[in-house]
């Protein structure tokens, strides 16, 4: 029945259900809990306004009544939008209007909850926006984190546009240069010289240039980090190498001698030159006696 319905409503009506559209659908990722309703009620209706049912919500389209041939197809519709808004909320938060059956009643309701005044919540974002610093995090995560204080930031200050060419170009070079200075306000500390660079450069350079700039930076950074050397886990092998109990454990697989290794060997690579012989005086004999009998076959012949 439901499928009927939808196949003989046409796709640009608000009433048309898209086959894969369903009850379950979340249109944004990060639920309202509460905080940053400026930047959640934008991201709603552009998703609601994607799908055509951002009329469902600011009151261009109304509840027929109920003997109304459109108000099965509306029903359908609202009751998508209003599982589509709870998805998009925090638990407690949509369990406080879960009760509501209209959708544009939901939307009222957070309204008026949870919209500051414009003076207020500007207040607000220009703190969190000056007291937003790099730290500890990699320097992209730091600048996506103020992108998006900036562009709720524009969401409040609607500044009307003007038609003079040359004042808009001005007001866009004025909020470029702001952006700037916030963005290296907040770095780190290690990135004085880049910053220093940058501040130097006349003209300055846009938000976009000096993110390059300072993410080659960091990049080079990483390229030229090499892992320390750590003398003492060296000195601690070699201590431990030349140690008495070491060298008990070394067996000479040519000799079969303990206390060296065959690398070591001095039979196999002679002996050096300070070489002490510790069986040189039970040899002396022995070459007395060759010499004697090398004098005596001398004498003979």
């Amino acid at each position: 029945m439901a499928d009927s319905i939808s196949s003989a409503i046409d796709s640009s009506n608000p009433f048309f259900i898209a086959p894969f559209d369903n009850l379950s659908s979340i249109l944004i990722t990060n639920p309202f809990n509460g905080i940053g309703f400026a930047s959640w009620k934008r991201s709603m209706i552009l998703s609601l306004a994607a799908k055509n049912k951002l009329s469902f919500v600011d009151g261009t389209i109304s509840e027929p009544t109920i003997t109304s041939s459109s108000y099965s197809a509306w029903f359908r519709a609202n009751s998508m939008v209003i599982s589509w808004i709870l998805n998009s909320l925090s638990k407690n938060i949509a369990d406080s209007v879960l009760f509501l059956n209209i959708a544009q009643e939901i939307w009222l309701q957070l309204n008026q909850r949870f919209e500051q005044p414009d003076g207020a919540l500007i207040y607000q974002i220009q703190q969190q926006l000056y007291s937003t610093s790099q730290g500890s995090e990699d320097f992209t995560t730091y600048f996506t984190k103020l992108t998006q204080i900036w562009e709720e930031l524009c969401l409040v200050q609607a500044i009307p546009p003007c038609s003079c060419e040359v004042a808009s170009k001005i007001n866009q070079f004025f909020f470029e240069e702001q952006r700037l200075i916030q963005l290296l306000m907040g770095l780190d500390d290690s990135y004085k010289v880049v910053c220093g660079q940058i501040l130097i450069t006349k003209p300055l350079p846009t938000v976009s240039t000096a993110y390059s700039l300072i993410l080659q930076e960091e990049r080079q950074r990483g390229i030229n980090t090499s892992t320390p050397i750590n003398t003492d886990i060296i000195a601690m092998n070699a201590s431990v190498e030349n140690s008495p109990m070491s060298k008990k454990s070394l067996v000479c697989n040519h000799c079969k001698k303990h206390r060296h290794t065959k690398s070591q060997c001095y039979l196999l690579h002679g002996f050096p030159a300070n070489f002490k012989f510790t069986k040189s005086k039970r040899e002396e004999p022995k070459s007395t006696v060759q010499n004697d009998v090398v004098d005596s076959n001398s004498s003979i012949s």
